[in-house]
Order: structure tokens, then sequence, then C-alpha cells
């Protein structure tokens, strides 16, 4: 397969599980690029999140943040913006603070707001992302693109039944056992794939994705060969037919050297 772009979650799936890229995906990435095929990063992360691994592996692109919900051009233009309105993330947030112990964080653009700026579980997410945190103001913002609970596993299984439940416009899932991503409902990577994928003028069906959980399903399904990383949960594994080695392994690198060109 003579692939034309190389669409990448980053955390699970691109960084190892100390939160780093290897000097080997490095070089993957500049060959790629020096070739003139995109390597697009595709993630949860606000753009800040995202840009900061830009930055690591020294390249300028396009990226698509929330999970689809914001998709910028290299030259930092918005091309697709997509998310929940303030006056209903007021509502879903008050809700969860009142009734779970979890820490709730919103996104806007590239606003990552927090009401305790101290609480263990924002400290680690900025250790992660390299990112800082501002204090929660619904007055700044006009659009929320993601809301995020972190917490213990039990109380985020909660929370999300909770939402499932009561609000049927939201897209609820985790991206890890103790992070809850919650989103509009008509938000997806391979739709934010496909407007990309046609402002590059790059046929879908030529392109290769790698993810590792559950809101990587559909860019694994959309695009020409989609990777799961052996890392990811075992019902993602079931769900997606082409399996490379983990992240720990540089499965995306794995499976660009051996697996596509033998299909």
């Amino acid at each position: 397969m003579q692939y034309q772009c190389v669409f990448s979650d980053i955390d699970g799936t691109l960084l190892n599980s100390q939160h780093e890229i290897t000097n080997r995906m490095k070089m993957k990435v500049h060959e790629l690029v020096n070739q003139g095929i995109p390597f697009v990063l595709v993630s949860a992360r606000t753009p800040s999140g995202i840009k900061t691994v830009m930055n690591q592996l020294d390249i300028h692109i396009p990226i698509i943040s929330y999970s689809g919900g914001l998709v910028i051009n290299k030259d930092n233009e918005i091309l697709y913006s997509r998310g929940i309105s303030v006056e209903n993330a007021k509502q879903i947030y008050e809700f969860i603070e009142k009734n779970y112990q979890i820490s709730v964080n919103i996104c806007s653009n590239d606003h990552w707001m927090s009401k305790d700026l101290k609480n263990p579980w924002v400290k680690q997410e900025a250790d992660i992302t390299g990112i800082t945190p501002e204090k929660l103001d619904f007055t700044k913002i006009d659009i929320v693109h993601k809301i995020l609970c972190m917490g213990d596993k039990n109380t985020v299984d909660l929370v999300e039944q909770a939402l499932l439940k009561k609000y049927d416009f939201l897209s609820v899932y985790k991206s890890k056992e103790t992070y809850l991503e919650i989103m509009d409902k008509s938000i997806s990577k391979a739709n934010a794939i496909n407007i990309l994928c046609e402002k590059l003028n790059i046929d879908i069906t030529k392109t290769v994705s790698f993810g590792d959980n559950y809101n990587d399903i559909d860019m694994l399904l959309a695009t020409g060969r989609g990777f799961v990383m052996a890392n990811a949960p075992q019902g993602v594994l079931n769900q997606i037919a082409r399996h490379t080695k983990s992240n720990d392994q540089d499965g995306i690198v794995y499976a660009l050297e051996n697996l596509i060109d033998k299909e």
C-alpha cells in the first residue's frame, strides 16, 4: 500500500508508558515528512497539549484536537469546531460536582480550566501534558469542546453511567480507567479525518491510522489501514482486525516497516 498520510493518537500510542517519544519513532516521523507524507496527531488533548508533542517531534503539521472536535491547519487556522454550549456545559458540570467526588475540568479552544488547580489529578495531568491549567471561569469562553473528569476507577464508572442515562446528546467514554471524556455526540476522530483529508486533497483509503483506546475505533475503521496497539484494552483489540506491537515496542514504526506492504 502506498499511503499518503499517517494519523496517530498520542497517549498510549505515539508515547510510551513513560510518556516519551523514542528516538526510533522520531526518526521514522522525520523520514515520512521528508517524503512528503504528513504525520498528523489526533488526540483528546487540547491544541497546546498536542503542540507540545509536535515540538518534541520538530514537525509543523495540522492537528486534530478534542477527538475530532477541533481541526486546525498548520497555519493555526481553525478548519472545524464543534462542542457543547456553555449553558449545557454548566448544567453538566454542576450535576457532576454536586453528586460525585471527582475532578471536573472544562476545555475550550486552547483553554483548560479547573476549579481546584491544586487537585492531585490536575497536577498529574499538567505534568503529563506540559500545560498549565487556568482557574475555571465560564464567562471567558463561548463553547466547551470537552469536559474531562479525573478520579478513581469506580467513581469514573458511576459518572459515565449517570451521564449516558441523563444526557442523550453527549459522547461519554473513558480514555483510560481514571479519565472520562465528555463531548458533543456528533464529534468523532473519523469525521475530523474526513474533513482534513478533503482539505489536503488526500484519498482517505490511502491513509494509515494508529490508536489504543475506544475513542480511536471509528478512526481505525475509517482509514485505509487502521492498527490497534498491543497495549489496548481487550474490548478494543476485539473490534479491530489489524494489530501491531505495543507503544513500548515502537508499534507504529513496526507496522509501517513490516505490516502495511504485506497486505
